[in-house]
């Protein structure tokens, strides 16, 4: 049997009856995988609600803050997630993770103690460095915990962490901020003397490390189908996603330019608010951190269901068509942005565009789950966080900098971002259109 062969023969066991059953404290280890990805996005995301002040006191430019944003954290943490790939199918991925959080909560309160331009950087290089094992390490735990069935809630309550975790982020750094400005721990000691900003990265690096001591007390999920073909190489495992590239290769495509427009929202737009509607930032963090704190879980949720209850039913390419719809009525909603000049209507267009936005993510991992071999899990999904999040959220920040340079005056940024954004997510559903296709293919020939 060629190589190639013996990599197809593995995927028969993905849709096996004996998958059919949920392992014993799956719902414990999803909560507690949820919570670590939302502190995750806590410690990377606070960045982007003190943009104004680290570029007044380091005096740097928009174009370098971006690659605080975006290159500096993306960088390594999308590189270092293959070997991460690789240790996620050999060991146990409980003792990996948990290793992973305590390391990089150290790292964010080192980001917060930075003094100067480079110390920052190479902070959130380290930052992503920790990171890199959380995604293959996470999607392969739930892949393996949860029968196809259930994997879009699975999925969906787990990625309501990035929106979750961006909600928070810009809440708790809106409290830090208006707190440290108002002199609250300015009696501290080794910290006392410390910039407002300072706190908003530091803080969040303490909170990590409580999350690595509870996952490392979780149970490991039994390996499903691993007797499918035994261990694979990443070149088997990349021998069978080219196989199947018509739903690999335009999943992956169009998941990058969904990490183009979130990372780009997400670096960028406390900042636009502040510079077109002159809203204090501390007010604008709470905002919209209170907002994403309802829209994000609600979406993911609900949409999760939906998928799950049409992929009862038959549809086996519902998450990618579920997403592939309300992702569009997103674009739609964000399209109409610069034509808002209310705080008050803006909270309730990101509400709709926040809402209808999550389900995305969820196709993408319980497509994954559901297409990809157990023993490959974790190399595969550690591509595919290499090519989103290297390709797309660390591009994101940057690629809307760069954009700006057309436009002109005070709302050239908030322009930039609203054309990369609906250019980006209008191409996305397109591709999610043709991976539709492909899976039903797939599912016919199978």
């Amino acid at each position: 049997m060629s190589e190639t062969a013996e990599v197809r023969a593995t995927f028969a066991p993905v849709e096996a009856a004996s998958d059919s059953k949920t392992s014993k404290g799956a719902w414990w280890m999803l909560v507690i995988l949820t919570a670590t990805y939302v502190i995750s996005f806590i410690d990377r995301g606070a960045i982007s609600l003190v943009v104004g002040p680290i570029k007044e006191d380091l005096g740097i430019s928009d174009l370098e803050v971006s690659w605080l944003l975006g290159l500096s954290f993306m960088l390594l943490y999308s590189v270092l997630g293959v070997p991460m790939g690789a240790l996620v199918d050999k060991y146990e991925r409980r003792r990996l993770l948990g290793g992973a959080i305590m390391a990089w909560s150290a790292v964010q309160v080192l980001c917060g103690l930075s003094q100067t331009y480079v110390q920052l950087f190479l902070t959130r290089v380290g930052l992503g460095v920790g990171e890199s094992a959380l995604s293959p390490g996470a999607a392969s735990m739930i892949r393996d915990a949860f029968p196809p069935q259930r994997r879009s809630l699975a999925f969906g309550i787990y990625n309501i962490g990035p929106l979750l975790g961006t909600g928070l982020a810009l809440g708790l750094g809106g409290f830090l901020l208006k707190a440290a400005s108002a002199g609250a721990f300015a009696g501290l000691p080794l910290v006392g003397g410390l910039k407002p900003w300072h706190f908003v990265l530091l803080v969040p690096g303490l909170i990590g490390i409580p999350f690595a001591v509870l996952l490392w007390l979780v149970r490991e999920p039994a390996r499903r189908d691993v007797n499918a073909g035994g261990g694979v190489t990443y070149r088997e495992a990349l021998c069978f996603a080219w196989t199947n590239k018509a739903v690999y290769v335009q999943l992956w495509i169009a998941i990058c330019l969904y990490g183009i427009a979130v990372g780009s929202q997400m670096a960028w737009l406390p900042e636009i608010i502040a510079r077109t509607l002159n809203v204090p930032r501390p007010e604008i963090g709470k905002a919209l951190g209170g907002v994403a704190l309802l829209a994000s879980p609600a979406g993911l949720l609900i949409l999760g269901r939906i998928a799950d209850w049409l992929r009862e039913r038959g549809m086996i390419d519902a998450p990618v068509r579920v997403a592939a719809v309300t992702t569009a009525i997103a674009a739609i909603v964000t399209a109409c942005f610069p034509l808002i000049h209310s705080m008050n209507v803006g909270l309730i267009a990101y509400f709709v565009q926040t809402f209808m936005f999550s389900m995305f993510a969820v196709a993408g991992g319980a497509t994954m789950a559901n297409f990809t071999p157990g023993n490959m899990m974790g190399k595969l999904t550690a591509v595919y966080y290499l090519i989103t999040n290297l390709l797309g959220l660390a591009l994101g920040p940057t690629v809307v900098a760069l954009v700006a340079k057309l436009f002109s005056g005070p709302n050239a940024l908030g322009a930039s971002f609203v054309v990369c954004y609906v250019i980006s997510v209008a191409l996305a559903v397109i591709l999610l259109i043709r991976v539709c296709g492909a899976l039903r293919r797939a599912a016919a020939n199978s």
